[in-house]
């Protein structure tokens, strides 16, 4: 196997905890850039009045639901080409953008899920198991350990839902980990993997960038389809960014990636 952006390394590591922590993905400049452009694109949707879907909504957080809406900033980021190799590696040369979200969680704010999976389907491509989600992370702030991080079950992708552990206190959860990282870090992750949001204990906001990748058979979840300005903003796009959005039909062919 040719892998396109990840390390056997990190591919290993990726078929064994579920997961990958990418420290420094972004630089500081392009997370003080995203940090301003993400405060703007809030500023804008409050002074409108503007409300997210009611398929879209989250508690105890500030949500900004298809954040990709709102500047060209966030579209980048969506086909950011490094990370476009990390997740062919994983699915292939054939997927769709399903969500994507602005989130900040404010200080000492309890945590908006419990311990969960994205999905609770897999299946197979050519014969090999193939995520059904990979959703990425891209945190704009440092998070401490106990601000609210992302957590995960390292290895849950393996087990049934019968053996694992359920808890009423997030941070309960046996042999969890905490994405308590620093600003810059992308971290991405299997739709299988068991994870949680956890609760803000500090004065400190976390804030992060989320997109959500499945196959090219899916469709864009209700409340976060591409509006008719985007798709037509988009018609002349490269092929890569109108594939993502759903606009043409995928085939699988590494070209749409040279664009």
């Amino acid at each position: 196997m040719t892998l396109k952006g990840m390390t056997e390394e990190q591919f290993m590591m990726w078929n064994r905890d579920g997961y990958l922590v990418l420290p420094d993905f972004l630089s500081d400049t392009e997370v003080s850039e995203a940090n301003r452009r993400m405060d703007e694109a809030f500023r804008r949707f409050k002074e409108q009045g503007r409300d997210n879907p009611e398929t879209a909504k989250l508690s105890n957080v500030e949500q900004l639901s298809g954040i990709i809406e709102h500047d060209e900033l966030f579209l980048e980021l969506m086909e950011h080409p490094r990370m476009m190799g990390f997740i062919r590696d994983v699915m292939g040369d054939s997927f769709v953008m399903i969500d994507n979200d602005a989130l900040i969680k404010p200080p000492k704010k309890a945590a908006h899920t419990n311990w969960h999976r994205d999905t609770d389907i897999r299946y197979e491509r050519s014969e090999k198991p193939s995520p059904f989600m990979v959703k990425i992370f891209y945190f704009l702030s440092d998070v401490s350990y106990e601000g609210g991080c992302l957590a995960l079950l390292p290895g849950s992708v393996h087990m049934p839902d019968a053996i694992l552990p359920k808890v009423d206190v997030q941070e309960d959860m046996p042999a969890h980990v905490r994405m308590n990282v620093r600003a810059g870090t992308a971290v991405l992750f299997h739709g299988y993997l068991y994870h949680s949001a956890l609760n803000n204990h500090t004065e400190h906001t976390r804030r992060s960038l989320i997109y959500n990748y499945g196959p090219s058979f899916l469709r864009t979840w209700p409340g976060y389809e591409p509006s008719e300005e985007l798709r037509l903003r988009s018609s002349s796009a490269s092929n890569l960014r109108r594939m993502l959005l759903g606009m043409t039909p995928w085939i699988e062919d590494p070209k749409a990636f040279q664009d």
